[in-house]
C-alpha cells in the first residue's frame, strides 16, 4: 500500500472532490443565490432590460394575490392527501410483499413500475384517461353510469382532486420499496419470540414492526412531505394549472409568473418562498421526530 504524507494526502482528496464541488456551485449554489437576488428586482427575464431594485414587493404582492393564496391551499391539500396515503399503504404493500406468498415478485414489480416512469408521461398518460372523451368516462358509460362521467379535469370541484388521485398512485410504489428494505433489517428472532407468546399477526405489526421501522417511516415522512410540495410535472402536463389557475401549484405559478408572463421578480420570489417551506417542513420534522424519541421522564 503506497503510504502518502498528510499534505499530499488532503491534495489528492481535494482534486478528486474539485469536479463534484466545482458541478455542484455551478448547479445548485448560483442559481440559488441568483434566484435570492431576482426576487429583490422587477424585471422581465429578458437580458436587455433594466433591472429595478423594488425590496421585498415581490414577497408582498405573493402573499396579496389570490392565485397564489389559491396554489398554496391546493399544495396542502396535496402534502396532507400524499401523507396520508402514500406511507400507510406502502407499509401494508410492504408488509403483504414481505410474507413472500405466491407471486410476490410479480406484485413488487407491478406496484414499482410508475416509479420508473417521469412523472410528465404519467402525468400524459393520466391526461388521456381523464379527459372527457377519455377511457374513464368510457369505461362509466359502458357500465351505465353516464351519471357520473365528467370532465374531470376542468371541473374545478374534481381537477386538483384528480391530479392528487395521481400523485398518490405514482409515489406508493417508491415508498414500498423504501419500507420493504427496511423490513429486511429486522431481525426474524423477534416475530418467532411473539408468535411463541402467542402474539397475533396484528399484534406483531403494532408492536414489532412499526417500532422498529420508525426512523424509515420518519424519512418517507419527510421526503414525501419535500416532495408534495415540489410537485410540478404532474400539473404541468395534465392541466398547465388550469382551469383558470385552480389547480396551480406555487412551482406551477412560479413557473407561469417567471416565463409565461415575465414577472421574473415575483417568479423568483415565489421560488424562494417554496425553499423557505421545504426548509421549514424539514426541520419541523427532524424536531418532532428527535422529541418523540427522546425517553420521557417519569
Amino acid at each position: 500500500m503506497i503510504k502518502l504524507k498528510n499534505g499530499r494526502a488532503k491534495a489528492y482528496i481535494a482534486m478528486f472532490l474539485l469536479p463534484a464541488v466545482l458541478v455542484y456551485l455551478l448547479f445548485q449554489i448560483v442559481p440559488l443565490v441568483a434566484a435570492v437576488y431576482f426576487s429583490f428586482m422587477d424585471w422581465n427575464g429578458i437580458g436587455g432590460s433594466a433591472l429595478t431594485f423594488v425590496g421585498v414587493k415581490n414577497y408582498i404582492n405573493a402573499f396579496h394575490d389570490a392565485d397564489f393564496l389559491l396554489s398554496l391551499q391546493n399544495m396542502l391539500k396535496m402534502v396532507f392527501f400524499s401523507v396520508l396515503f402514500h406511507t400507510p399503504v406502502a407499509l401494508l404493500l410492504a408488509v403483504a410483499i414481505n410474507t413472500r406468498c405466491k407471486g410476490y415478485r410479480a406484485f413488487k414489480t407491478l406496484f414499482f413500475v410508475p416509479t420508473v416512469f417521469p412523472l410528465t408521461s404519467v402525468g400524459l398518460m393520466w391526461y388521456f384517461v381523464f379527459m372527457p372523451t377519455g377511457f374513464f368516462n368510457a369505461l362509466l358509460k359502458n357500465m351505465g353510469l353516464d351519471n357520473l362521467a365528467g370532465p374531470w379535469l376542468v371541473n374545478q370541484s374534481t381537477a386538483i382532486n384528480t391530479i392528487i388521485f395521481v400523485n398518490i398512485w405514482a409515489g406508493i410504489g417508491y415508498y414500498m420499496v423504501i419500507l420493504l428494505a427496511g423490513l429486511t433489517t429486522i431481525p426474524d428472532e423477534l416475530y418467532e419470540a411473539a408468535s411463541i407468546d402467542g402474539a397475533t399477526s396484528v399484534s406483531k405489526f403494532f408492536h414489532i414492526t412499526i417500532p422498529m421501522l420508525k426512523s424509515t417511516i420518519s424519512m418517507c415522512i419527510l421526503m414525501d412531505i419535500i416532495g408534495s410540495v415540489k410537485v410540478f410535472d404532474l400539473v404541468f402536463a395534465m392541466t398547465g394549472g388550469g382551469p383558470n389557475g385552480l389547480t396551480n401549484l406555487p412551482t406551477t405559478l412560479m413557473y407561469n409568473e417567471a416565463f409565461k408572463y415575465s414577472h421574473y421578480g415575483l417568479g423568483s420570489a415565489i421560488g424562494i418562498i417554496i425553499l423557505v417551506i421545504c426548509l421549514a417542513a424539514t426541520l419541523g420534522s427532524n424536531l418532532i421526530m428527535s422529541r418523540k424519541g427522546d425517553p420521557q421522564e417519569g
